[in-house]
C-alpha cells in the first residue's frame, strides 16, 4: 500500500510539474517591438509614426490555446520623422506625455490557428481613458531563432487594428486629420529560460 501511495504521489508530482511548465513566460523584446500608426492628413495622404515599448510580458500555453499579454508604451517616444509634429502630439493637446507617461495594453488570445494566436482582445488605456480593442494577426509564429551566436525561442508577428482617436480624447484638428487611426504592431517576445 505504501508503494502504491508513493507511486501515486510521484505521478501526481510529475503531472503538476508538467502543468506548471506548460504555460511559458516571455518578455517583450523592446528592441524589436513597436506600435506604428497612420492617420489621413487633409484627406490626401497618411501621416505615419511609431511609439516605443518600455516594458511588456506574456504567457503562452499552446496546448490550452491560452495567451496573455501586457505592454506599456512611452508616448514621449512618439516619432513621426517631423520634430515639430512630434512635439505637438506629445504635448497637452494630444498625448500629454509629461503627465501621462504610459500607454497601456493588456489582453488575451481569443482565436488560434495551428497552435498560435491569431486574434487578441483586451483593453487599451491612453490618457486615463480605457477602451476595448481587438488586434488581428496578419502573421504570428513561435520558433527557435539564431541571432548571431545566441539561440532563443521567440514568438511574435504583425498585429493590426483601427481605433477612433476621439474615443481617447485625442480629437483636436478633426477637420484636418482623420478620426480613424490605423495601428500596426510589430512584436517579438523571447521565452524566459
Amino acid at each position: 500500500m505504501r508503494i502504491l501511495s508513493a507511486g501515486i504521489l510521484l505521478v501526481a508530482s510529475a503531472l503538476a510539474q508538467n502543468v506548471a511548465q506548460a504555460a511559458q513566460k516571455f518578455r517583450i523584446d523592446q528592441d524589436h517591438t513597436f506600435a506604428h500608426f497612420a492617420v489621413v492628413h487633409t484627406g490626401v495622404s497618411s501621416v505615419r509614426g511609431r511609439m516605443a515599448v518600455t516594458k511588456g510580458s506574456a504567457t503562452f500555453d499552446a496546448g490550452k490555446q491560452d495567451a496573455e499579454v501586457t505592454i506599456d508604451l512611452n508616448p514621449g517616444s512618439l516619432d513621426t520623422g517631423v520634430k515639430r509634429l512630434d512635439a505637438l502630439l506629445g504635448g497637452e493637446m494630444f498625448f500629454d506625455a509629461g503627465k501621462f507617461k504610459t500607454v497601456h495594453f493588456t489582453g488575451h488570445g481569443t482565436k488560434f490557428k495551428e497552435g498560435v494566436p491569431t486574434e487578441f482582445e483586451g483593453e487599451l488605456t491612453i490618457k486615463g481613458v480605457t477602451k476595448p480593442v481587438k488586434l488581428t494577426a496578419d502573421r504570428f509564429v513561435c520558433q527557435q531563432v539564431k541571432i548571431l551566436v545566441m539561440e532563443r525561442f521567440v514568438c511574435g508577428g504583425d498585429l493590426r487594428t483601427t481605433l477612433k482617436r476621439s474615443d481617447f480624447g485625442l480629437d483636436k484638428y478633426s477637420d484636418m486629420v482623420s478620426d480613424d487611426v490605423r495601428i500596426s504592431i510589430s512584436v517579438e517576445a523571447i521565452r524566459e529560460e
